[in-house]
């Protein structure tokens, strides 16, 4: 018979490996399993690494023994000896600072958008209680919305970029009195490493939203409130979060949308403005595969770069539009010719241009030859049955122009291969005419 065992009361390897099994008893509850704080090599940081960081000589008395261990632990030592070489920040004891690496620039604002990477010990305990570097690294937050403990918003808001800094933090600022039982002990002291990656000042934006809706439209705080929303969306693209820097962008070109011009010069500035919003807009949208929207972005935009062209380019290729794309693509090549970027992207509209001109002409060479109507339908089915699959599979494009005037049959050969394909068939109006489009089911 099974043996019964008490999980919470620990068990033994024979209990694991006995011959007739083992059986877990349940009480009312179960405790959440602590998380492991383990390293690995996947992480930007080894342990080793992280403890050398700790293992700092700056703690070190300057008359130890010549043979003394250089990387004597940073927990063999007290917070009070620690606080002997740092900085009271606050004024009041609370938050000390060590600078452990100089950062550039200036202080980041009271409420940036911060990206750092983080340790967090309580006093001479070897393993940190919370790390950044468990859930892959660098973390992204924003500063004086509560999503971080007080005592670490003021200790990072008092870095610089690419700062490294070592922060002990008063209970009175981090849990309390009380802590958070069983993970956090009460009045407890905690020591913060930071590094602090990067930060974006978007902070005007809240502040921002409190005027009123006739200040809300003068155009210089419209300006301000849409180029700190551009220094996010920036960031979201950066981070491959294109979703929301389109969400971001969008934002800031409907408030710049909304804006009260009261004379040319403000009109010159909206229009530059305007115009890197939707550029951007549609280079996300190029990302998203969303050729459509992006195309429609190009064309709102009032002073047009070599950028919007190569974008709204490379948005009519993944619609099969090859003689629009290469007009705008030559448009961008005018403005900067010798971009490679752009050279490439012309090359690759002209060889896929080729390849499905050529496609379309044994179509069509099909259609024409004289020849039984069995042996007709057989060969016009190879080459509808080749254009779906060459379209399938070419990761450049989103829709493909099929030739006019197709028989009733024909086009049902088409739609049957399109379908074994995953393929979608639809037609639009297009310059005065009927067209039928290959579609894949992103498009």
């Amino acid at each position: 018979m099974a043996r019964c065992v008490n999980a919470m009361e620990g068990l033994t390897l024979s209990d694991l490996t006995g011959k007739d099994g083992l059986v877990f008893e349940v009480g009312e509850y179960l405790q959440p399993e602590e998380e492991d704080f383990s390293y690995s090599s996947t992480v930007p940081l080894s342990n080793e690494e992280v403890l050398n960081l700790l293992n700092m000589n700056d703690f070190q008395d300057n008359d130890d023994d010549d043979e003394a261990d250089n990387s004597a632990s940073l927990f063999g030592i007290s917070f009070d000896e620690l606080k002997t070489k740092m900085t009271d920040i606050c004024g009041n004891g609370k938050i000390m600072k060590f600078e452990k690496q100089k950062g550039v620039g200036e202080i980041i604002p009271f409420d940036a958008q911060v990206t750092i990477k983080y340790l967090g010990h309580f006093e001479y305990n070897d393993e940190p209680f919370d790390s950044s570097f468990t859930r892959g690294g660098a973390e992204t937050y924003r500063l004086n919305q509560g999503s971080l403990l007080p005592g670490l918003e003021i200790a990072i808001s008092t870095m610089k970029k690419h700062e490294i800094a070592i922060f002990i933090v008063h209970p009175d600022l981090a849990y309390g009195r009380l802590g958070c039982l069983p993970r956090i002990p009460p009045n407890a002291e905690i020591l913060f490493i930071v590094h602090l990656i990067d930060f974006v000042d978007n902070g005007s934006v809240e502040t921002l939203d409190n005027l009123s809706i006739e200040e809300k439209r003068i155009f210089a705080n419209v300006v301000t409130r849409a180029r700190a929303k551009f220094n996010t969306a920036k960031d979201c693209f950066h981070k491959k979060k294109f979703k929301q820097a389109i969400r971001e962008y969008a934002k800031a070109i409907n408030w710049l949308e909304r804006a009260e011009l009261k004379n040319d010069e403000e009109e010159g500035e909206f229009n530059k403005w305007i115009s890197r919003g939707y550029s951007n807009l549609a280079v996300c949208y190029n990302m998203e595969n969303m050729p459509r929207r992006a195309c429609i972005a190009c064309n709102r935009v009032p002073i047009p770069s070599a950028k919007t062209h190569f974008n709204h380019g490379r948005a009519l290729f993944k619609m099969g539009e090859y003689n629009r794309a290469m007009e705008q693509l030559q448009l961008a090549l005018t403005m900067e010719p010798n971009n490679e970027v752009t050279i490439k992207e012309i090359r690759l509209v002209n060889e896929n241009q080729r390849k499905y001109t050529d496609i379309e002409k044994q179509l069509w060479s099909k259609c024409l030859k004289t020849q039984q109507k069995e042996k007709k339908q057989t060969t016009f089915e190879e080459a509808a049955r080749k254009m779906c699959e060459t379209f399938s599979k070419d990761s450049q494009l989103l829709r493909q122009p099929l030739p006019e005037s197709l028989t009733p049959e024909e086009d049902k050969c088409i739609r049957e291969q399109a379908a074994a394909f995953g393929l979608l068939i639809t037609t639009h109006q297009r310059y005065g005419r009927e067209i039928t489009f290959l579609n894949k089911s992103s498009y």
